[in-house]
């Protein structure tokens, strides 16, 4: 990213971060761990690439991680040292590389990042460098397959995943596959529709319905791929 990008940030951009409850979190990272296979007994080190403002800290240490948090921009830092005091912060640039040791990581997240970056390739070489052996990358992204895309243009309306202006990369299934095996990672899995494409809460009997997307075309894609 430029200098340019950055004046796409402000304030408002991480409020919803900002505002996350702790409750929201745990559901949300808890599950990327899961899907990842990956626990603090097995792969303690974890590095939060393009933390933002935190949301994810308290839920990782909680959970007995040695926990680092980065981000490109440095106002959200403020308030994620806020959320999670104890946890140490970097302000790095992710287009640029990692400021970390080979082999020096255990599991590293980054969600809701590739779609802001130009060169994806080298940040995931980045990553991969800097995982130990076993090492896991955990990751989240927008999915360019997902069925509200051609459905919004329909409408009249703009896809969630274009309304952000600092989305510059946007990936589909198989080229994010693909992208992570060109960097050398193995064991690559993913799944889309991280959210229910429906939610219904029907008053006279108290159920709340939630319809699943079908499969490669949900509403966010999520990935693992081991070092």
């Amino acid at each position: 990213m430029t200098q340019l990008d950055e004046k796409l940030y402000d304030e408002k951009y991480f409020a919803g971060q900002i505002s996350k409850s702790d409750e929201k979190a745990a559901w949300q990272y808890g599950r990327l761990l899961r899907f990842g296979k990956v626990s603090v007994a097995t792969h303690p080190r974890l590095l939060d690439a393009g933390c933002g403002a935190g949301p994810s800290l308290p839920f990782l240490v909680g959970q007995g991680f040695q926990v680092i948090g980065s981000d490109f921009i440095y106002y959200p830092l403020l308030e994620a040292q806020k959320r999670a005091p104890g946890v140490p912060l970097l302000n790095c640039n992710l287009n640029d590389g990692l400021p970390f040791a080979d082999n020096s990581l255990d599991i590293i997240l980054a969600s809701e990042v590739i779609e802001h970056l130009s060169n994806d390739l080298l940040f995931l070489q980045e990553v991969r460098r800097a995982l130990a052996p076993g090492g896991v990358l955990l990751l989240t992204t927008p999915n360019l397959w997902d069925i509200r895309r051609p459905l919004a243009k329909l409408t009249g309306q703009t896809w969630s995943g274009y309304r952000d202006p600092t989305h510059i990369n946007l990936m589909d299934p198989q080229r994010l596959s693909r992208l992570l095996k060109e960097a050398g990672f193995s064991q690559v899995r993913w799944r889309t529709g991280i959210k229910p494409a429906y939610q219904r809460t029907v008053r006279r009997l108290g159920l709340r319905l939630a319809v699943p997307y079908p499969p490669v075309i949900g509403n966010g894609l999520m990935a693992a791929a081991v070092k």
